[in-house]
């Protein structure tokens, strides 16, 4: 249903409403959860807040157009949330600085680290978002270059360059490793990332 269309029929603003969140919400939510765990509930409700309010400005085909309103939400959810932990994190690093680890310790979290989220790491948050867009949420460059209000080619161009990226990093990673098998990122397995600081 078209902008016009909800203009015209005000009697079937909520129907259009109800169904819009009835299908897109586990989306939602699952792209907020894999991003800010702690603010998820609160993310989706902005979301659909918004989307409410800016009903007339829904495109045909919403899900690009929620998930850029989603990424809005996450960094400001995320940025309110490292503000009230600021004090918090002073502290829990004056006390690492106060009582270093022994080798020991840091020698066993860093051989966990999983590969792919250690790639991760090394690449841009723009990169990452990408990546994100594409495995996570299983968007294709069209798709992609809706959610992060960019052109196609431009989606297009920053998913190829960053797949070229992290699977440099991944190489490096196998040859200093071998002979452990090489991971490699697919959309049924995605990789679990750590929520964005922000960025670009």
């Amino acid at each position: 249903m078209s902008g016009n269309d909800r203009d015209l029929q005000d009697g079937s603003r909520e129907e259009w409403f109800d169904d819009l969140f009835r299908r897109h919400h586990v989306a939602i939510r699952s792209y907020a959860l894999r991003r800010a765990p702690s603010e998820a509930d609160d993310i989706v409700s902005e979301v659909f807040t918004v989307a409410w309010r800016k009903r007339d400005e829904v495109p045909d085909h919403p899900l690009p157009w929620l998930y850029a309103v989603a990424a809005r939400e996450t960094l400001h959810a995320v940025r309110s949330s490292h503000r009230r932990e600021h004090y918090q994190r002073r502290a829990a690093a004056q006390a690492q600085l106060s009582a270093p680890d022994d080798i020991e310790a840091v020698d066993a979290r860093l051989s966990a680290q999983d590969p792919v989220r250690a790639a991760m790491a090394r690449l841009s948050e723009r990169d990452n978002e990408v990546l994100r867009l594409w495995a996570w949420e299983r968007l294709e460059p069209a798709e992609i270059s809706a959610a992060l209000g960019i052109s196609r080619t431009a989606a297009r161009v920053r998913l190829h360059r960053a797949r070229v990226r992290i699977e440099r990093i991944l190489r490096e990673y196998c040859a200093a490793e071998a002979p452990r098998p090489e991971p490699v990122i697919h959309r049924d397995q995605p990789p679990a990332i750590a929520a964005p600081h922000g960025g670009n």
